[in-house]
């Protein structure tokens, strides 16, 4: 059908790009899932210890923090 409303060139051009975008995305999917759990990583537990008050919120951010300045930087 988008033949007929394309034609044949425009239409091999799209399932051309919809064959690229199908291999990009098979790498870029996955790189997405881990950069998104990383920072799940170092924002979840500051999220819960906010509920305890803030001495110990103060005290996870700045262990986040060292933490991400000795350790992740190195890695």
């Amino acid at each position: 059908m988008d033949e007929v409303l394309l034609g044949k060139r425009e239409a091999r051009r799209w399932g051309l790009f919809l064959e690229e975008l199908k291999k990009v995305s098979s790498v870029a999917v996955p790189f997405m899932a881990v950069a998104v759990s990383q920072y799940l990583l170092q924002a979840v537990p500051v999220m819960m210890a906010g509920h305890l008050g803030q001495l110990s919120l103060s005290a996870v951010a700045i262990a986040t923090s060292f933490c991400n300045v000795t350790g992740f930087s190195l890695l």
